[in-house]
C-alpha cells in the first residue's frame, strides 16, 4: 500500500502578516485502534509591518488522522512529508498545505485448511471394516456408501465423538493464535513516532546558518539533502537528533 494524502489548514494570526521570515514544519504520530492519529507543528517568524525590521514569533498545533486498512501490517507503516507550502491570504491568515504519504506492506490473510471430505470417507471407511458392523450409524451416512460394519454401535459413536472433539479443539487453537497474532502486531506498533523538520530557505541564509538555527551539524543537513547551492524558497529536510 501506498497513498498520498493532501492537508490543508488556515491559521488566523492575531495580528497582520506582512512577511514569513522563518518557516518550519515538524509532526508526530503514533498508532492506535487503526487509525494514524498525529499533530503538525507549524512555528517561525514574521513581520506584522512591512515597514518593521523587529519580527513576532509564532507557533501553531495542527492535528490530523487517517484510518489504516485492516490488511496492514502495522509494524510496516512509514510516514513520511512529500511537501509543504504556504501563502498569505485576508492579510492575518496564513494558509498551509502539506502533502504526506503512507506506505505499509499488506498482511498475508492466514487461511485454515479444511480436510478434504473424500480423504475423511477413506479414513472411515478403513476403521469400520475391520470391525464388520451389520448397523449403519445415522451421522456418518453421508461418507458411507451402505457398508456392513461389525463393531458394537456405541463404540463407533464414541470414536467418531472423540475425532469431532479433537478436531473443534485444533479449530479453536488455530483462530486463537491468529487471534493472538494480530492483537501482538498492532500492540507491538502503538509507541511508533517520527520527527524531523522541513525548512524553506530565505534570503541571506547559508547552510552553516541553518544547521546553526537548528542546533544541528551541517553535514548532517547534507546527508538528507542533495545541496550543491542554496536558493530561495529551496525545501530543506533538518533531521532532529531528540531521540
Amino acid at each position: 500500500m501506498y497513498v498520498k494524502i493532501p492537508f490543508e489548514s488556515t491559521i488566523e494570526f492575531k495580528s497582520n502578516i506582512a512577511e514569513i521570515t522563518k518557516m518550519s514544519l515538524e509532526h508526530d504520530y503514533n498508532i492506535s485502534d487503526g487509525l494514524v492519529l498525529g499533530n503538525f507543528y507549524i512555528s517561525g517568524e514574521y513581520r506584522p509591518h512591512e515597514v518593521s525590521i523587529n519580527t513576532e514569533p509564532f507557533k501553531y498545533t495542527l492535528p490530523f488522522t487517517v484510518e489504516i486498512r485492516e490488511d496492514i501490517e502495522r509494524d510496516s507503516l512509514e510516514f513520511n512529508i512529500e511537501d509543504f507550502s504556504y501563502d498569505i491570504v485576508d492579510k492575518n491568515n496564513l494558509k498551509v498545505n502539506i502533502e504526506y504519504s503512507l506506505k505499509g506492506e499488506e498482511r498475508v490473510k492466514e487461511e485454515v485448511v479444511e480436510e478434504n471430505k473424500e480423504e475423511e470417507k477413506e479414513e472411515l471407511f478403513e476403521r469400520v471394516n475391520e470391525n464388520e458392523l451389520n448397523s449403519e450409524l445415522e451421522f456418518i451416512d453421508e461418507f458411507l456408501n451402505q457398508e456392513e460394519i461389525s463393531k458394537n454401535e456405541e463404540e463407533i459413536k464414541e470414536e467418531v465423538k472423540d475425532e469431532k472433539e479433537v478436531v473443534e479443539e485444533d479449530e479453536e487453537r488455530i483462530s486463537e493464535e491468529s487471534e493472538k497474532t494480530i492483537m501482538d502486531t498492532i500492540k507491538d506498533s502503538d509507541d511508533t513516532f517520527v520527527t524531523y523538520n522541513v525548512h524553506i530557505v530565505k534570503e541571506s541564509e547559508t547552510l552553516e546558518s541553518i544547521a546553526t538555527f537548528y542546533k544541528v551539524p551541517s553535514s548532517l543537513i547534507s546527508e538528507y539533502n542533495n545541496i550543491d547551492t542554496l536558493a530561495i524558497g529551496d525545501k530543506v529536510i533538518i533531521p532532529s537528533l531528540d531521540e
